[in-house]
């Protein structure tokens, strides 16, 4: 059985295209793993979705990825010129560091959010009240509880490329001597 070709183009359904994001992005990571496998490479993907949330995945870690790339070329450079490039540097860092926090925090707030809509969803008789959803109802609520889970599986990478930046940034400091 051949696969049908899929027309690129922007998704009006919100479902489907929540649905064809997680499945996509969970075959990317699964490819990027399989590459880093098979050839023996490292590999990064970040992933940025509309939302603006962060989605990592790195082979052997997303933290000693980050350190090579930074430290790239390092023993090129003797002079005391860069210092100022250094201070640039950490500089974006830290900027970064802390838009991924308050990134984390907004995704803590939702999940926070997810956790009280769907306690108001406690058993009767055995049943949910799901149960009494139309076909449109059901597949928008899949679709919420994809991100969910999503969100929640991938929560993990975000604090490990947070506590990786904030690492690189501590080190920084450390060796200029800020």
């Amino acid at each position: 059985m051949s696969h049908r070709k899929i027309e690129m183009k922007w998704m009006e359904n919100k479902s489907s295209r929540l649905i064809t994001f997680s499945k996509h992005k969970s075959g990317l990571f699964k490819k990027a793993m399989e590459l880093s496998i098979l050839c023996g490479v490292e590999v990064v993907v970040l992933l940025f979705s509309v939302g603006g949330k962060a989605y990592s995945f790195g082979h052997p870690s997303i933290e000693a990825m980050t350190k090579k790339f930074l430290h790239q070329g390092e023993g090129s450079h003797v002079s005391h010129g860069e210092s100022s490039n250094d201070d640039d540097n950490i500089g974006k860092l830290s900027q970064q560091l802390q838009e991924l926090k308050d990134q984390i925090q907004v995704e803590k707030d939702k999940k926070k959010d997810l956790d009280k809509a769907l306690s108001k969803y406690k058993f009767i008789r055995g049943k949910l009240p799901i149960d009494n959803l139309s076909f449109e109802e059901l597949v928008e609520f899949k679709a919420s509880w994809v991100v969910v889970q999503d969100n929640m599986s991938e929560s993990n990478n975000e604090l490990e490329a947070a506590s990786s930046l904030l690492l690189l940034r501590e080190n920084r400091m450390f060796e200029t001597g800020i």
